[in-house]
């Protein structure tokens, strides 16, 4: 049996201005509906996010996942277990955030602020392992590629910051720890939407940005980063929202005015099944014009989403509606109505083996551990003690395994403990009284040692004081 695929949606606060007879006001909420038959699931409330700050971590390897959105207008990120219908905690920021991101693999939590500054946070232990400001406007949009090792900002000073996430971490070497690894470069105006392939991480692949200026560009993630090829859209249409094939063999592009266009990378030759990619030419090569949209809207559009296998688009439209199209015929199949505020978040995704209404048994899905994220970076001490939980899941057969390396026992192994006699007692007393006086002892030498230390930097600093009056003096 397939597994269930399901979609996720989330809302603005914002009113979209709707006046469809019929339509529920309903509490603004994270949706979860069914693909094929749009079957409402659940709803996590209550939820208003603007775009690009609702993310997710899958439930896999019998470990459960969670879901994560910024609120819009506060400090504040809402935490939902998949298994659990109540919040599971609520996360205070620095600052107000504009875009908020959790790393494919779970364990980094990356937000942007209006200011232009990036925080990076360990999950696992609520630390924020990085500051930085990255840009001089607001950012927009973040993004990880799917390996987790790197993460692209855009913002609206029109540029896309390439960081590799160690980098970001790396103490011993905090003059680089804030550079980015690349940039792309090419805009003239606000960056609005990044999507980067299935096969995109540290060793290369693909990203894709759209931007004010009506082009959506294509660049390569491999050093230097090359602008790949350039889509532009009609005079007067503006990009919103862009979604990428996962096989990246053609992308969407929604608009502002409520258009949709379909945009191939590749194209047929004479003969039956000879392929050539479009574009790839680089920074010399025209841009190629993109004409002819395929889905249009009285609404804007503000989210666009492809099924896992791009046999579906979803269209989440500034009225609040969900439009559900099939592929490649592009027939409009049914339009979902959960929402009565504009669309900032569309997602798919297997169903949630542990999600709330699922039969399933709750030691076998754990649920992800998240901690209080922290809101101002401590000291290096401070964060070498800090806990972080670890999920050990015992395994009978691998626990077989360990009990089959142990050496054989002999009864020798299960005598009884020798008994304590007075004399015993004694030399304890003895051996306390040793132990105390060489604490003492170390105590001192300690003490010693600080001393010399100290002195050793004094002299030192006074040295470097003399020289630098000399060289001044030439």
């Amino acid at each position: 049996m397939a597994p269930q695929e399901v979609i996720l949606s989330a809302c603005s606060s914002e009113a979209s201005g709707s006046t469809a007879p019929g339509r529920p006001s309903s509490t603004p909420a994270l949706h979860i509906h069914d693909l094929l038959t749009s079957a409402h699931l659940h709803a996590f409330k209550t939820s208003t996010s603007s775009p690009n700050c609702v993310t997710y971590v899958p439930s896999s390897d019998s470990r459960g996942g969670s879901i994560f959105a910024s609120q819009e207008g506060k400090a504040l990120v809402h935490v939902w277990a998949w298994q659990k219908d109540q919040l599971s905690l609520k996360l205070h920021l620095p600052e107000k955030l504009t875009c908020f991101v959790v790393s494919p693999n779970g364990c980094w939590a990356a937000g942007g602020s209006g200011s232009g500054q990036i925080y990076l946070w360990e999950i696992s232990s609520g630390l924020l392992v990085a500051s930085i400001t990255a840009h001089y406007r607001a950012i927009t949009t973040l993004t990880f590629t799917t390996d987790s090792r790197i993460l692209l900002s855009s913002s609206l000073d029109a540029s896309v910051h390439v960081f590799l996430v160690s980098r970001l971490m790396d103490e011993e070497d905090p003059g680089s720890s804030g550079k980015p690894y690349g940039s792309l470069a090419d805009h003239t105006l606000a960056v609005r939407a990044v999507s980067v392939g299935r096969t995109a991480g540290s060793s290369g692949g693909r990203c894709w940005t759209a931007s004010d200026d009506g082009t959506i560009k294509v660049w390569s993630l491999r050093p230097p980063f090359n602008l790949l090829t350039t889509f532009t859209l009609p005079t007067s249409l503006v990009p919103s929202t862009l979604s990428v094939d996962p096989l990246e063999r053609f992308f969407y592009v929604g608009t502002t005015s409520g258009e949709v266009f379909h945009v191939p990378l590749f194209k047929r030759r004479n003969q039956v099944g000879d392929l050539a990619a479009i574009g790839g030419g680089g920074d010399g090569s025209p841009p190629i014009k993109t004409e002819g949209s395929v889905i249009s809207l009285k609404s804007p559009i503000t989210s666009l989403a492809l099924s896992l296998s791009a046999t579906h688009l979803l269209v989440g439209s500034h009225s609040g509606e969900i439009h559900v199209y099939s592929l490649p015929s592009h027939q409009h199949l049914r339009a979902i109505s959960s929402h009565g505020s504009p669309i900032t978040h569309l997602s798919t995704l297997p169903r949630p083996p542990d999600l709330v209404g699922t039969s399933f048994k709750p030691e076998d899905w754990p649920a992800m551990e998240v901690k209080p994220f922290e809101r101002m970076r401590v000291g290096k001490p401070a964060r070498e003690v800090q806990e972080t939980t670890l999920l050990l899941r015992p395994s009978p057969a691998a626990i077989d395994r360990l009990e089959a390396l142990h050496p054989p026992r002999s009864w020798k192994d299960y005598a009884p403990p020798p008994i304590v006699t007075a004399s015993d007692g004694d030399n304890m007393a003895e051996i306390l009284a040793d132990n105390k006086r060489l604490k003492a002892q170390l105590d001192r030498a300690v003490r010693i040692n600080e001393k010399m230390w100290t002195a050793v930097v004094d002299l030192k600093m006074t040295e470097s004081d003399t020289n630098g009056h000399m060289e001044t003096d030439l």
